[in-house]
């Protein structure tokens, strides 16, 4: 539930409360206020009948006029007057009309307005000729109580649906800034650090923007600091990989090679010479020294291949795959190149083959794949796309980026690109990357 709706009903809680409140004590007061009407009117009544039996002739009491006395009282308000002649049954009669009860009758009882009933007696020397009976009638007083009722329930009730809705908006303004800063905070979770969000709203909303544009500053820096720094090890990276490569080609090749050499010699001299065992020893040092070599080259192709620079992108990828395809030769390993595809830039040349390389090694080394295919292109926009699919186990939904993807999406962030991991076509994970048509430094080349 959000904030805004929790804020909507507890207004709208208060102001109904309120409402019932106000009815309920419309209702309280009701039973007092009908008691006192009948009270009054019966009191009036009372006096009025028995000023208008000391003011009757003698020869008017009888029960006719009586009965015209009270049937010219039927029409007040609040009580009933009826006359019998026999006084003993005067206060059985005391009837309530309820059809004259507009309101339902479980309000009469909470208004809980019980009628009562005097009796006034007429007396002529000394006898009792009958009983006027005066009972009260509530029924006016509740159904005005009842009207009262539905009348503040409907105006109150429109009072409180304009009051909610006015409330409601008002705390959608007041809460506005939140989405405003819900949106940024959204941004920033995604890596867009450049977000700033407007300030607005009362105090502590302006407060709260300024210490979020504050955090988006920060992270902008510590960004940059970072892609810098990454940046600053890719370059150390490939200074170290480019002397090591020197020094196997230029230092331990010759080496091996004279090795090599001199122990073809010896081998020939003793085949010559007939030591059968020293030529077979040394024609075993011959291979184990061509396998020497033979690793060296392989090493060389992973620190820098040669026909990155000379031959271009494709020739060093198939190099590249070549190499794999010997020690993986479980695994089947397809390239797509388009004839006569070319990268220009050098970094993106680099950026690409180092791209494919890591790709490469995570799926022998991580995904237990069969296959895999690399795949380049140059789209319509002139961008470079780079992806590689294997059916291996894929990424899980616990799977940790490790530094070798997290150094891919550096690198293409560095040229202005990006990388995205994904679900292959073969069923196990798809590194895709690209890259746009020129390369685009945000920091110094890897």
């Amino acid at each position: 539930m959000s904030l805004k709706l929790r804020i909507d009903l507890l207004i709208g809680l208060l102001l109904v409360l309120g409402l019932a409140a106000d009815v309920g004590r419309m209702v309280m007061a009701a039973g007092s206020r009908v008691r006192i009407e009948n009270e009054s009117m019966t009191r009036i009544t009372r006096a009025f009948i028995a000023s208008s039996l000391a003011n009757a002739p003698e020869d008017a009491a009888n029960g006719e006029r009586m009965q015209r006395l009270a049937a010219s009282l039927t029409d007040l308000r609040h009580v009933q007057v009826r006359f019998s002649a026999q006084p003993e049954m005067a206060a059985a009669e005391a009837p309530l009309d309820e059809s004259r009860l507009a309101a339902p009758q479980w309000f009469y009882a909470l208004v809980g307005a019980h009628p009562q009933s005097v009796v006034v007696p007429v007396l002529r020397d000394g006898r009792r000729l009958g009983a006027f009976l005066i009972a009260g009638d509530p029924a006016d007083e509740v159904n005005e109580v009842w009207q009262d009722v539905k009348t503040l329930g409907a105006i109150g009730g429109l009072m409180v649906l304009a009051l909610m809705l006015g409330a409601s908006a008002i705390v959608a303004r007041t809460l506005a800034p939140l989405e405003t800063y819900g949106r940024a905070l959204g941004r920033l979770r995604d890596g867009d650090y450049a977000v700033r969000a407007e300030a607005r709203g009362s105090p502590e909303f302006v407060d709260l923007c300024a210490k979020l544009n504050a955090l988006a500053e920060a992270l902008a820096r510590l960004s940059d600091e970072k892609r810098d720094l990454f940046h600053r090890l890719m370059n150390a990276q490939e200074q170290e990989r480019k002397a090591m490569a020197h020094d196997l080609h230029d230092e331990i090749g010759p080496h091996l090679f004279a090795l090599r050499a001199n122990a073809a010699l010896l081998r020939g001299a003793a085949e010559q010479a007939g030591f059968s065992d020293l030529a077979a020893r040394a024609g075993a040092i011959c291979g184990q020294i061509e396998t020497l070599q033979e690793t060296n080259r392989r090493i060389l192709r992973r620190l820098r291949p040669p026909a990155l620079d000379d031959l271009g992108v494709g020739p060093a990828l198939r190099s590249l795959v070549e190499g794999w395809r010997e020690t993986q030769p479980d695994v089947r390993i397809d390239l797509v190149l388009p004839e006569n595809f070319e990268i220009a830039d050098q970094d993106q040349r680099l950026a690409v083959y180092r791209l494919v390389q890591e790709a490469l090694t995570n799926v022998f080394r991580h995904a237990g794949a069969h296959r895999a295919e690399i795949a380049l292109e140059r789209d319509e926009a002139g961008q470079i796309r780079v992806r590689v699919d294997d059916d291996g186990a894929g990424l899980g939904p616990d799977s940790v980026i490790g530094l070798g993807l997290a150094g891919m999406r550096e690198r293409a962030r560095g040229l202005g690109g990006e990388v995205h991991l994904g679900r292959a076509a073969l069923g196990g994970c798809r590194v895709e990357a690209v890259l746009p048509p020129h390369a685009a430094l945000t920091r110094g080349r890897p």
